[in-house]
């Protein structure tokens, strides 16, 4: 999560993580990573790509946000909001 977020931000060192890139794949072509259906693909890997989907669209949301402040960008952004705030737990350890 939190090298998507880094991506997002564009402090990513070692580029777009793995499950960002096969999400991100997966969204413009409307298939999964592997053939067969959803249980067919690798134990965690459906989640995992959820996962660092959802955290480089809210922090990709934030970061061009323009001319929005932050607090009304949370208010208008609920979800990633929350998505943000872990985001910032996991970084402070």
């Amino acid at each position: 999560m939190l090298a998507a977020a880094d991506y997002a931000e564009g402090y990513g060192k070692g580029g777009m993580p793995a499950e960002l890139d096969l999400a991100l794949q997966c969204d413009q072509w409307g298939a999964l990573p592997e053939s067969g259906g959803l249980l067919d693909q690798p134990l965690g890997l459906v989640a995992r790509m959820g996962a660092a989907l959802n955290v480089y669209r809210a922090v990709s949301s934030s970061v061009h946000r323009g001319k929005m402040n932050l607090v009304d960008w949370s208010n208008q952004n609920p979800t990633a909001w929350k998505v943000l705030a872990t985001v910032e737990k996991m970084r402070r350890g």
